[in-house]
């Protein structure tokens, strides 16, 4: 994304992406599973993925209003169920490099509702890889620049980052809005825009 409408499909390959509360969940897992926010805004908690969550995610991408801007190769419930294993993956790496994190809504951590990235693998240090999604029935109330408007700045404090690199589909307008409203500067165009902010 930043939206990673293309982004999810786009980690696989690298292999080592404004709703408000009433918003119609995909899922609503288990209650006593235990949720620890990495942090917090007004409406949503980021969160770490967890197994729970494979069945909303994979949802998710089966939906076909959300997968529209895919190419063909991001498409699928096996692609997303790899691409999920890939995110849990991620978690137990030793250095942690790729952050792929679950979005809830803050009074219902347990709900998914989409998921933000920043990636360190393979680029130079200082930069990282940024992406986010969220289900299709909670576009279009800010919730993206919300988010967003958090993850930068815990992101550059936690890892020291001073670039983020995005992508968005050529024909995602929305995606391309949140991109600058995110600060990104579009840098070049081939099969998807992209995207560079220099924070240093």
């Amino acid at each position: 994304m930043v939206q990673t409408h293309v982004d999810a499909a786009r980690l696989a390959r690298k292999g080592g992406a404004g709703m408000s509360h009433n918003c119609s969940s995909v899922e609503r897992i288990d209650r006593h599973m235990s949720i620890a926010g990495l942090m917090t805004t007004d409406r949503f908690m980021v969160r770490e993925f967890t197994e729970h969550d494979r069945e909303a995610f994979i949802a998710c991408h089966m939906d076909p209003e959300f997968s529209r801007f895919h190419l063909e190769s991001e498409r699928g419930a096996a692609h997303a169920s790899s691409v999920f294993d890939l995110f849990l993956l991620w978690q137990r790496e030793e250095p942690r490099l790729n952050y792929q994190l679950a979005v809830a809504p803050r009074d219902d951590p347990k709900t998914y509702l989409g998921n933000v990235g920043v990636r360190m693998g393979g680029l130079a240090p200082g930069q990282a890889d940024l992406g986010i999604e969220l289900i299709s029935s909670c576009w279009g109330n800010g919730a993206a620049t919300e988010i967003m408007a958090a993850i930068l700045p815990w992101a550059t404090r936690r890892f020291g980052l001073t670039t983020f690199i995005a992508e968005t589909a050529i024909e995602n307008a929305a995606a391309e809005q949140l991109a600058r409203k995110t600060g990104l500067r579009q840098f070049s165009m081939g099969e998807k825009r992209m995207w560079r902010s220099d924070r240093g």
